[in-house]
Protein backbone atom coordinates (compact mmCIF):
# COMPACT_ATOMS: atom_id res chain seq x y z
CA UNK A 1 0.00 0.00 0.00
CA UNK A 2 2.05 3.43 -1.22
CA UNK A 3 2.23 6.17 1.35
CA UNK A 4 -0.39 9.00 0.94
CA UNK A 5 0.58 12.15 -0.27
CA UNK A 6 0.68 15.15 1.96
CA UNK A 7 -2.30 17.59 1.55
CA UNK A 8 -0.32 20.52 2.87
CA UNK A 9 2.83 21.79 1.40
CA UNK A 10 5.13 25.15 3.33
CA UNK A 11 4.11 26.29 6.66
CA UNK A 12 0.45 24.34 6.35
CA UNK A 13 2.46 21.62 6.76
CA UNK A 14 1.44 21.39 10.45
CA UNK A 15 -1.63 21.10 9.50
CA UNK A 16 -0.73 17.10 8.35
CA UNK A 17 0.09 16.98 12.23
CA UNK A 18 -1.59 16.46 15.92
CA UNK A 19 -4.03 19.41 16.66
CA UNK A 20 -1.48 20.24 19.45
CA UNK A 21 1.03 20.55 16.93
CA UNK A 22 -1.02 22.74 15.20
CA UNK A 23 -1.53 25.05 18.27
CA UNK A 24 2.01 25.06 18.80
CA UNK A 25 3.19 26.73 15.19
CA UNK A 26 -0.30 28.81 15.29
CA UNK A 27 1.05 30.40 18.52
CA UNK A 28 4.56 30.48 18.00
CA UNK A 29 4.04 31.92 14.70
CA UNK A 30 1.59 34.68 15.94
CA UNK A 31 4.23 35.10 19.60
CA UNK A 32 6.95 36.40 17.20
CA UNK A 33 4.78 38.32 14.94
CA UNK A 34 3.28 40.51 17.66
CA UNK A 35 6.64 41.41 19.20
CA UNK A 36 7.93 42.45 16.10
CA UNK A 37 5.15 44.34 15.36
CA UNK A 38 6.24 45.85 19.02
CA UNK A 39 9.61 46.89 17.60
CA UNK A 40 8.08 48.04 14.03
CA UNK A 41 6.27 50.79 15.64
CA UNK A 42 8.30 52.04 18.32
CA UNK A 43 10.88 52.56 15.34
CA UNK A 44 8.20 54.38 13.64
CA UNK A 45 7.42 56.35 16.68
CA UNK A 46 11.22 57.44 17.56
CA UNK A 47 11.67 58.42 13.42
CA UNK A 48 8.08 60.19 13.27
CA UNK A 49 9.48 62.42 16.17
CA UNK A 50 12.65 63.04 14.42
CA UNK A 51 11.05 63.92 11.26
CA UNK A 52 8.57 65.84 12.96
CA UNK A 53 11.13 67.98 14.75
CA UNK A 54 13.22 68.14 10.94
CA UNK A 55 10.06 69.99 9.93
CA UNK A 56 9.52 71.98 12.51
CA UNK A 57 13.28 73.17 12.70
CA UNK A 58 12.74 74.34 8.61
CA UNK A 59 10.20 76.16 9.33
CA UNK A 60 11.92 77.95 11.96
CA UNK A 61 15.62 78.53 9.35
CA UNK A 62 12.23 79.99 6.92
CA UNK A 63 11.54 82.18 9.09
CA UNK A 64 14.78 83.77 10.23
CA UNK A 65 15.59 84.17 6.84
CA UNK A 66 12.40 86.81 6.85
CA UNK A 67 13.35 88.04 10.05
CA UNK A 68 16.89 88.99 9.81
CA UNK A 69 16.37 90.33 6.03
CA UNK A 70 19.30 88.01 4.77
CA UNK A 71 19.78 88.67 0.98
CA UNK A 72 17.57 86.26 -1.33
CA UNK A 73 17.31 88.44 -4.35
CA UNK A 74 14.12 88.35 -4.92
CA UNK A 75 12.62 85.46 -3.38
CA UNK A 76 10.46 87.79 -0.40
CA UNK A 77 7.57 86.40 -1.24
CA UNK A 78 8.51 82.65 -2.03
CA UNK A 79 10.08 82.84 1.43
CA UNK A 80 6.53 83.83 3.20
CA UNK A 81 5.01 81.05 0.63
CA UNK A 82 7.59 78.31 1.91
CA UNK A 83 7.03 79.40 5.56
CA UNK A 84 3.00 79.23 5.24
CA UNK A 85 3.23 75.74 3.56
CA UNK A 86 5.86 74.61 6.06
CA UNK A 87 3.40 75.73 8.79
CA UNK A 88 0.60 73.91 7.21
CA UNK A 89 2.55 70.64 6.50
CA UNK A 90 3.96 70.82 10.26
CA UNK A 91 0.05 70.54 10.94
CA UNK A 92 -1.37 68.08 8.82
CA UNK A 93 1.65 65.77 9.87
CA UNK A 94 1.90 66.39 13.32
CA UNK A 95 -2.21 65.58 13.40
CA UNK A 96 -1.82 62.39 11.39
CA UNK A 97 1.32 60.94 13.23
CA UNK A 98 -0.22 61.89 16.45
CA UNK A 99 -3.64 59.89 15.41
CA UNK A 100 -1.21 56.56 14.76
CA UNK A 101 -0.18 56.36 18.29
CA UNK A 102 2.17 53.95 17.20
CA UNK A 103 4.04 53.73 20.83
CA UNK A 104 0.33 52.87 22.46
CA UNK A 105 -0.38 50.14 19.65
CA UNK A 106 3.21 49.03 20.74
CA UNK A 107 2.76 48.69 24.08
CA UNK A 108 -0.67 46.97 22.97
CA UNK A 109 1.31 44.47 20.51
CA UNK A 110 3.51 43.37 23.40
CA UNK A 111 1.06 42.69 25.79
CA UNK A 112 -0.36 40.24 23.43
CA UNK A 113 2.70 38.83 22.87
CA UNK A 114 3.38 37.82 26.91
CA UNK A 115 0.17 37.07 27.00
CA UNK A 116 1.01 34.23 23.94
CA UNK A 117 4.52 33.32 25.20
CA UNK A 118 2.93 32.60 28.77
CA UNK A 119 0.39 29.77 26.42
CA UNK A 120 3.48 28.91 24.51
CA UNK A 121 5.58 27.57 27.74
CA UNK A 122 2.37 26.22 28.91
CA UNK A 123 2.32 24.26 25.49
CA UNK A 124 6.32 23.52 25.62
CA UNK A 125 5.86 22.33 29.10
CA UNK A 126 3.05 20.18 28.82
CA UNK A 127 4.82 18.59 25.85
CA UNK A 128 8.16 17.81 27.33
CA UNK A 129 7.36 17.35 30.53
CA UNK A 130 4.37 15.67 31.07
CA UNK A 131 4.68 11.56 30.77
CA UNK A 132 2.26 9.65 28.45
CA UNK A 133 -0.79 11.83 28.94
CA UNK A 134 -3.79 10.02 28.50
CA UNK A 135 -6.30 11.11 25.56
CA UNK A 136 -8.64 12.67 27.46
CA UNK A 137 -5.79 14.62 29.07
CA UNK A 138 -4.31 15.73 25.89
CA UNK A 139 -7.72 16.22 24.77
CA UNK A 140 -8.34 18.58 27.38
CA UNK A 141 -5.46 20.44 27.47
CA UNK A 142 -5.14 21.68 23.98
CA UNK A 143 -9.53 22.33 24.52
CA UNK A 144 -8.87 24.52 26.78
CA UNK A 145 -5.37 26.29 25.59
CA UNK A 146 -6.64 26.63 21.81
CA UNK A 147 -10.11 28.15 23.47
CA UNK A 148 -7.20 30.76 25.94
CA UNK A 149 -5.81 31.40 22.48
CA UNK A 150 -9.08 32.26 20.59
CA UNK A 151 -9.60 34.69 23.53
CA UNK A 152 -6.04 36.75 23.44
CA UNK A 153 -6.67 37.01 19.69
CA UNK A 154 -10.08 38.31 20.00
CA UNK A 155 -8.61 41.07 22.72
CA UNK A 156 -6.36 42.69 20.06
CA UNK A 157 -5.86 43.67 16.60
CA UNK A 158 -3.91 41.62 14.31
CA UNK A 159 -0.64 42.35 13.37
CA UNK A 160 0.32 43.72 9.70
CA UNK A 161 1.76 40.86 7.21
CA UNK A 162 5.00 42.56 7.50
CA UNK A 163 5.37 41.73 10.85
CA UNK A 164 4.88 37.87 9.71
CA UNK A 165 7.60 38.11 6.82
CA UNK A 166 10.22 39.51 9.49
CA UNK A 167 9.03 36.12 11.60
CA UNK A 168 10.13 34.09 8.34
CA UNK A 169 13.39 35.14 7.82
CA UNK A 170 13.95 35.51 11.84
CA UNK A 171 13.46 31.82 11.11
CA UNK A 172 15.22 30.48 7.93
CA UNK A 173 16.24 26.97 9.08
CA UNK A 174 13.05 25.88 10.00
CA UNK A 175 11.14 27.63 6.61
CA UNK A 176 13.92 26.37 4.66
CA UNK A 177 12.73 22.14 5.36
CA UNK A 178 9.15 23.21 5.09
CA UNK A 179 8.59 26.41 2.80
CA UNK A 180 12.23 26.95 1.09
CA UNK A 181 10.06 28.73 -1.58
CA UNK A 182 9.46 31.48 0.65
CA UNK A 183 12.75 32.17 2.31
CA UNK A 184 15.03 32.03 -0.58
CA UNK A 185 17.75 35.17 -0.94
CA UNK A 186 15.59 37.21 -3.41
CA UNK A 187 12.25 37.02 -1.00
CA UNK A 188 14.09 37.63 1.92
CA UNK A 189 15.59 41.06 -0.07
CA UNK A 190 12.42 41.92 -1.10
CA UNK A 191 10.87 41.56 2.49
CA UNK A 192 13.77 43.70 4.24
CA UNK A 193 13.24 46.45 1.43
CA UNK A 194 9.75 46.28 2.10
CA UNK A 195 10.42 46.33 6.00
CA UNK A 196 12.77 49.72 5.28
CA UNK A 197 10.25 51.42 2.95
CA UNK A 198 7.88 50.71 5.64
CA UNK A 199 9.91 52.03 8.79
CA UNK A 200 11.90 54.48 7.14
CA UNK A 201 10.85 55.48 3.75
CA UNK A 202 7.79 58.25 4.49
CA UNK A 203 10.27 59.90 7.17
CA UNK A 204 13.32 60.04 5.29
CA UNK A 205 11.30 61.86 2.59
CA UNK A 206 9.76 64.26 5.14
CA UNK A 207 13.92 64.95 5.98
CA UNK A 208 15.51 64.90 2.41
CA UNK A 209 12.72 66.45 0.38
CA UNK A 210 11.89 70.11 2.26
CA UNK A 211 15.38 71.31 1.96
CA UNK A 212 15.69 70.07 -1.50
CA UNK A 213 12.28 71.38 -2.80
CA UNK A 214 12.84 74.69 -1.27
CA UNK A 215 16.00 75.73 -2.68
CA UNK A 216 14.45 74.45 -6.23
CA UNK A 217 12.04 76.60 -6.17
CA UNK A 218 14.04 79.81 -4.54
CA UNK A 219 16.54 79.40 -7.58
CA UNK A 220 14.19 78.75 -10.13
CA UNK A 221 12.14 81.97 -8.98
CA UNK A 222 15.55 84.29 -9.10
CA UNK A 223 16.15 82.37 -12.57
CA UNK A 224 12.77 83.29 -13.95
CA UNK A 225 12.75 87.07 -12.61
Amino acid sequence: MTEKANQFTGPKQYLEKSFLEELNYKIWSTKASRFNADKRLKTKAKFSNISLAFLSAYLIIASLISVYNINTGNSENIINYIITALSILVLVVSQFENAQDYNLNARIFHDCGLELSVLYNDLRMFKTLKSNPSEYEMYTFAKNLSEKYQTVLRNYQNHSPIDYDIFQINNVNYFEKVAPEKVTPKNIKKIKRRYLWEIYGWYSAMIILPPILILGIILIANYIK
